[in-house]
């Protein structure tokens, strides 16, 4: 088939192609040594929902905006929440919103690229692919390892009542956060490194392969190292909270059974209800994260062991990528359920409006 034949947007992404061979393949040709070659080579523009129905592209395109719209209205509601409300201003807080701010930042590096690239049929390619590729990475450990640092905190504040503010002090607090972004750097800096091209003995042609997308939807990968490593930081990190979450349930019985922690939960009475709820409510979090990377988790494995290919496989990875794409606001829906959130800080922003014509 001709790229010709191929619909508007597609046949703009494949000028440079003569023949279209299958699913996610074209036939290009390639000048070396001033020898020209026909070679199959992999296009994204013919993969995922938009390679198989490029009229999809418009409510691809709405949802995205919808994504973005959600994160960045949930996420900041909840950020504007928490540094404006004095009980809320808590050290355990200051990772919820760094978590907030970073499923901020990871929706704007995603959605904007995948809508435009819906819009004309064509994706990032070189350093914007990489670029694309580190804060993908960097963005989606970083979160974790926030959410890791919430349960951490949520930990301290369940097994010292009394103590809890001179264990979480800001120097501590501070070097966490520091650490936490330097765990996410690494495998982020080792998935845009050209060492994979030199561990697998190729040049531009496997940097080109590199420097693309699986699909129009799907982000720019990195290199097989940084998304080894990333996965296993990610791995450690949600055994940690599994962990936290175990010992948090203990604390949580013992202090019901022995005198002396009864008599420390009765001094401080007025919060164990509401430290109860950030646990349940950091409990409803994991279960929305795990759902949302559950088919993600799924497709891969799949792949991984040869069960589908990727010609075959790639619309199920942009369902896939969708639905993990939502956990940039799912977080703030669950805690705007949970704390009206987001009425509260719609009557803040109401008021601060009001004043402002009231002054003037």
């Amino acid at each position: 088939m001709n790229h010709n034949n191929v619909t508007t947007p597609i046949a703009r992404a494949l000028q440079n192609v003569s023949e279209v061979v299958g699913v996610c393949e074209v036939v290009g040709n390639v000048t070396t040594n001033n020898n020209t070659l026909a070679t199959v080579v992999f296009e994204p523009a013919l993969c995922g929902l938009y390679g198989a129905a490029p009229s999809l592209a418009p409510v691809l395109i709405l949802l995205l905006v919808c994504f973005l719209l959600l994160a960045v209205f949930g996420n900041g509601c909840l950020v504007g929440v928490i540094l404006t409300t004095g009980h809320m201003k808590e050290p355990g807080n200051y990772f919820l919103v760094a978590m907030a701010l970073t499923d901020t930042a990871l929706a704007l590096v995603y959605n904007p690229i995948a809508i435009s690239g819906l819009a004309h049929g064509s994706y990032p390619a070189g350093p914007w692919c990489r670029l694309q590729a580190f804060f993908i990475i960097f963005l989606s450990v970083l979160s974790l390892h926030s959410l890791l640092g919430v349960w951490l905190c949520r930990y301290v504040h369940i097994a010292y009542p009394l103590n809890y503010k001179r264990v979480l002090t800001r120097r501590r607090m501070v070097h966490a956060m520091c650490l936490c972004v330097l765990i996410a750097a690494a495998p982020a800096a080792l998935g845009v490194s050209p060492i994979h091209a030199f561990t697998v003995g190729a040049s531009e042609e496997v940097l080109k392969d590199f420097e693309q997308p699986q699909t129009l939807i799907t982000p720019c990968l990195a290199g097989p190292e940084g998304t080894i490593l990333s996965v296993s930081v990610n791995l450690v990190a949600m055994v940690a909270i599994v962990c936290l979450v175990v010992l948090i349930c203990c604390e949580t019985r013992r202090n019901q059974t022995k005198h002396d922690q009864k008599m420390t939960w009765n001094a401080q009475a007025e919060d164990r209800e509401s430290k109860m709820q950030a646990v349940y409510t950091l409990l409803i979090v994991v279960l929305v994260n795990w759902i949302t990377w559950l088919p993600a988790f799924v497709v891969t494995i799949l792949m991984k062991f040869g069960a589908v290919s990727l010609a075959a496989a790639s619309p199920w990875i942009d369902v896939a990528t969708i639905i993990l794409q939502s956990a940039t606001f799912s977080d703030s829906l669950v805690y705007a359920f949970r704390y009206h959130i987001y009425r509260r800080a719609l009557k803040k922003m109401y008021r601060e409006i009001q004043n402002i014509f009231t002054d003037a």
